[in-house]
């Protein structure tokens, strides 16, 4: 693996050893010019909005393009939206407030907004500009006369899903304002999308910053991630409040840590029923687990089970928590099968549903009816072994 120190990234174009693919150095120079004549303009006049994912990585890089905005212009962003669900699409309502709050610059971090091009269309009939920090794959950021995508491919040798977005939002602003008191909150970022190892230096100089340990970064990743299955409506007060905090020990003495007991208890229960219920399929490369409950734990789960228990394997979890819907989730943290590609193509065709993410990590809905098909295509793709990495 290719061992990334503090910054991916620099005003070249180039990767973290001023290096580009051959090829890149031009779009590179494109993507990076893009933005930085966004954040140039940040300081004039106009209202700005934050949408965010929801997980770590979401919360974490919308707290930092939140504090980035106030370096540039002296004040915080004018609306911080957190969508009620995970999306890849800017729903409805969110479409709602960027017109009624007269939104002319919208910021959007950490989700595929380019694979549901309809509400982006919609988007960009209402604000004046529109800038995407994310890692997922290139849907097809190309075209659009409003909308400035940032993804790492298109400047970095870095794997799109080993650079997660609260790192690259940190580095990007950084070539425009000192942005080091905030690493502390793009470690917990990227350790909430499991990239400790690629970003080991930037981490560990974080902790030297904050006179921090890394139990208390990884407790704070814990304390999202139960906030957003335990009370997902908080979401955006932690954000706020991560945003605002000068060190991890804050986040980690708050209110939000007693999420975590309620949290610590749900995991021990399913993780107990996990152990009678899991299948273990294809000479057991693939572990599948069916579950219900209420609360959204799914991503939580596999966490546990992927990154501690499983790593070498292709574990999927299937939730129903009862909204008519069937939620999973997928891992391969040896990125041996790109668990996103097969997950999309799983789905694809079936009526409502969806899925998306990374090479290592994916996820997605589908009705119940449509369970004996995905779960059937699902066994048929992995047997053409057609998504090794």
């Amino acid at each position: 693996m290719q061992q990334a120190n503090a910054t991916g990234l620099n005003a070249s174009g180039g990767n973290e050893n001023g290096q580009g693919a051959p090829g890149k150095n031009a779009a590179a120079a494109n993507c990076l010019e893009s933005f930085d004549s966004f954040a140039r303009d940040i300081p004039g006049r106009g209202k700005i909005a934050i949408v965010h994912d929801l997980d770590a990585d979401g919360i974490c890089s919308g707290a930092i393009v939140y504090n980035a905005i106030l370096l540039l212009r002296g004040r915080k962003p004018d609306l911080v939206i957190t969508q009620q669900n995970k999306s890849r699409e800017l729903v409805p309502k969110t479409l709602s407030m960027l017109k009624k709050k007269g939104i002319s610059k919208l910021i959007v971090v950490d989700f595929a907004i380019d694979q549901e091009p309809a509400s982006l269309a919609k988007a960009e009939k209402i604000v004046k500009q529109v800038l995407v920090i994310d890692h997922h794959r290139d849907y097809g950021c190309s075209g659009w006369q409003k909308t400035v995508f940032v993804k790492p491919q298109f400047f970095s040798e870095i794997e799109p899903s080993r650079y997660p977005a609260s790192k690259l939002a940190y580095d990007l602003f950084s070539r425009h304002v000192n942005m080091e008191k905030f690493s502390w909150i793009a470690s917990v970022g990227l350790m909430g999308d499991s990239q400790l190892e690629q970003w080991k230096d930037f981490v560990q100089a974080s902790e030297k910053r904050h006179g921090t340990a890394i139990h208390s970064l990884s407790k704070c990743v814990d304390i999202i991630s139960s906030v957003e299955t335990i009370s997902p409506k908080n979401l955006n007060s932690l954000l706020i409040f991560i945003a605002k905090a000068d060190s991890p020990n804050k986040l980690v003495r708050s209110k939000f840590s007693s999420y975590t007991l309620k949290m610590d208890k749900l995991l021990r229960r399913l993780l107990a029923e996990f152990e009678i219920a899991k299948e273990e399929l294809l000479g057991n490369e693939l572990v599948w687990f069916e579950f219900r409950s209420k609360e959204n734990i799914k991503s939580a789960l596999i966490n546990k089970v992927s990154g501690g228990m499983m790593p070498n394997r292709t574990v999927i979890v299937v939730q129903d928590n009862g909204d008519g819907f069937l939620h999973f989730s997928a891992r391969r943290q040896d990125f041996k099968v790109k668990v996103n590609e097969l997950l999309e193509k799983a789905v694809k065709g079936l009526k409502e549903a969806g899925a998306g993410g990374h090479v290592p990590a994916a996820a997605g809905k589908i009705l119940k009816k449509d369970l004996p098909e995905f779960r059937k295509r699902v066994l048929e793709l992995l047997q053409k072994n057609d998504f090794s990495y």
